[in-house]
């Protein structure tokens, strides 16, 4: 008894531990143990399939095969698999633009995920509500009413009637007079820019931008055909639209940056994603992870946490001048670098990472900052979807981070 005692609990130390070579030779069992032998064995199958797909969720892999239905012990483990496989599908549909994904099986997760959407599906709205209302006034601004027979000339709108034969002027009220005489080329702008040849009585909108510095401004100009005191004529109406382009760029602007860090942020970078896949340009994709920021935030406090988040996109601007840095999630960054190659942007991000870990704010704390990332460089032959791309950047940025704690461990 004894002997079959120790084979079963060497046989059993093996499975915990060294699970391939653990192996059972029912013979050396005594009869009244052959059952307790196969009964184990059938455990460490279990198990085995158990431990598989748990160091596939670890990893991040969902796409592990589930354990067939018979493993019981594995039950829980699947339903969390299965869970993890829809809120991933979930989390996709919200970066596409669909808010109305609800999350229900995960406690407090849950309701910050469920908050989340409401929030984005709350600003959307409000964004696409402002720049409709924005655009529908810019639009309004720039189709003027047809000039009015008696033209006042203390109207806002600078109003010009020019001869469509000679491009003489006939007429212009105050405010355009007031324009032309501080700017001697603004007339010769405004006249180089019309139509030369339009149908009578037809009309047209024009925009243009004009000046440069805090001197520049957008104009709306419609045109409108009439007789004046039996001449051909043609009415300029123009009228300043710059405020209001200011305040659809700032909408634009809260739209696509993230405010912490004034990079882009994922909306924006997953569009960019896309557009530079469908024209098959040539960049390199990097997903990058912070290294330690939840140890930084549990024991010194968010603002800390926050600090290093900054820390971390200010060096990351620094890749290259071309480079689209955009923070897509709290402690994760994703850098799109065209006509980049691997090799280039895996330099390019060891330099930053160097430059992060010896950051100036490190010398007076006992903490380090560390980045761990994935490249993938892409082509104008590239098939993979924007979302494996990501995916399969998050998969090395993983590997790495693993290698950078074993080295922090042997060290």
């Amino acid at each position: 008894m004894n002997n079959s005692a120790e084979v079963l609990f060497e046989y059993l130390r093996e499975m915990f531990y060294n699970p391939s070579k653990a192996k059972l030779d029912l013979d050396k069992l005594d009869n009244d143990f052959v059952n307790i032998g196969k009964g184990l064995m059938y455990f460490a199958h279990s198990f085995a399939q158990y431990n598989d797909l748990a160091q596939a969720l670890a990893r991040g892999d969902l796409s592990a095969s589930s354990p067939p239905p018979e493993n019981e012990l594995a039950a829980p483990l699947k339903s969390l698999h299965a869970s993890l496989k829809h809120l991933t599908w979930q989390t996709q549909q919200v970066a596409s633009g669909d808010y109305k994904q609800r999350v229900d099986f995960m406690g407090e997760f849950s309701d910050a995920f469920n908050i989340m959407t409401k929030q984005l599906a709350d600003r959307q709205k409000k964004l696409e509500d402002e720049i409709e209302h924005g655009n529908s006034k810019t639009v309004a601004l720039e189709q003027s009413n047809q000039l009015l027979t008696n033209i006042t000339q203390n109207i806002a709108q600078q109003i010009i009637v020019i001869d469509r034969n000679t491009r003489n002027i006939l007429f212009m009220n105050n405010s355009a007079k007031s324009n032309i005489e501080a700017d001697n080329g603004y007339l010769v702008k405004i006249l180089d820019i019309l139509p030369h040849h339009t149908e009578p009585d037809s009309k047209y909108s024009l925009e243009l931008r004009y000046g440069q510095g805090d001197k520049e401004r957008y104009l709306a100009i419609s045109g409108y055909f009439l007789e004046w005191r039996n001449v051909n004529a043609e009415a300029v109406v123009i009228s300043d639209i710059s405020a209001e382009k200011t305040h659809i760029r700032e909408l634009e602007t809260f739209a696509y940056h993230d405010a912490m860090t004034e990079l882009h942020n994922r909306l924006f970078g997953m569009t960019t994603l896309e557009h530079w896949i469908e024209e098959r340009r040539r960049f390199a994709m990097v997903f990058a992870d912070l290294d330690n920021l939840k140890y930084i935030n549990d024991k010194y406090g968010h603002a800390e946490g926050d600090k290093y988040i900054i820390s971390t996109a200010k060096f990351l601007k620094t890749f290259s001048t071309d480079a689209i840095v955009c923070r897509i999630g709290g402690d994760e960054f994703m850098l799109l670098a065209p006509n980049s190659s691997y090799e280039e942007a895996h330099a390019r991000m060891e330099v930053i990472f160097n430059k992060l870990k010896n950051d100036d704010y490190l010398s007076d704390k006992d903490y380090y900052y560390s980045l761990s990332f994935g490249i993938v460089s892409i082509n104008e032959f590239n098939t993979l979807s924007p979302s494996t791309i990501l995916s399969l950047a998050d998969e090395r940025m993983y590997e790495q981070k693993q290698l950078r704690k074993k080295d922090r461990k042997r060290k």
